[in-house]
């Protein structure tokens, strides 16, 4: 799985109708190198969505509620849900309606086939994904994502699903684009908590793998 943040600069919240709208994704080149393109989500939108298929979990954990729209638009994806009345949906609303947790990140995968990546730009063109789930966050998901890439990454080591070295070599590219971006004991690029101990030791298992399929 993997994770894209971005800021609610214009989210709109309705405590009475227990909805709340904004932009789960744009179409702009995001720090991790990676552009997703006018198109990705039309296949989700027509086979998953209204069919609850697609959720809003909190956190990236916790499910508090089913879009009730969402569209592609010149921004990008536009998306507005309904949160159920539940203790957990009640303390969401009133902290994104406080501007406390003031982002959405997705949650998705990219089917085969349907990245490209330009060498010379450095930048991975996404032309579609399949959308699980989008999410108040209030902090970025470098961390998670790290962590699922790994395990990924292991798992296709240990069961040799990769081919050739040049898919596995792409996906530490992305495992270290990632972490550049949050170092052990700095501060990330969105917010100023340092690295937990666990991000920490996934970092140094992720530079292990490196050095042993560089030697």
């Amino acid at each position: 799985m993997e994770y894209k943040r971005l800021a609610l600069k214009d989210q709109a919240v309705d405590l009475d109708a227990r909805t709340f709208q904004g932009y789960a994704a744009t179409w702009d080149l995001d720090q991790v190198g990676d552009v997703i393109h006018r198109g990705a989500f039309a296949k989700s939108i027509k086979e998953s969505f209204p069919k609850g298929r697609i959720k809003i979990l909190w956190q990236h954990r916790d499910p508090i509620g089913l879009p009730t729209e969402m569209r592609e638009d010149d921004t990008g994806l536009f998306v507005k849900g309904r949160v159920s009345k539940t203790a957990l949906g009640d303390e969401a609303l009133e902290l994104m309606r406080d501007e406390v947790v003031d982002s959405m990140s997705i949650g998705f995968v990219v089917p085969m086939g349907k990245s490209e990546y330009d060498e010379a730009e450095g930048i991975r063109h996404i032309r579609e994904v399949k959308l699980y789930e989008f999410s108040p966050v209030t902090f970025p998901a470098n961390e998670a994502a790290i962590i699922t890439g790994v395990k990924s990454l292991e798992e296709a080591i240990r069961y040799g699903r990769f081919e050739n070295r040049e898919p596995l070599m792409r996906a530490l590219d992305n495992l270290k684009a990632l972490i550049s971006q949050a170092q052990p004991g700095q501060p990330t690029a969105d917010d100023d908590e340092p690295l937990s101990p666990e991000a920490k030791e996934i970092i140094r298992l992720i530079r292990s793998m490196t050095h042993h399929m560089q030697g």
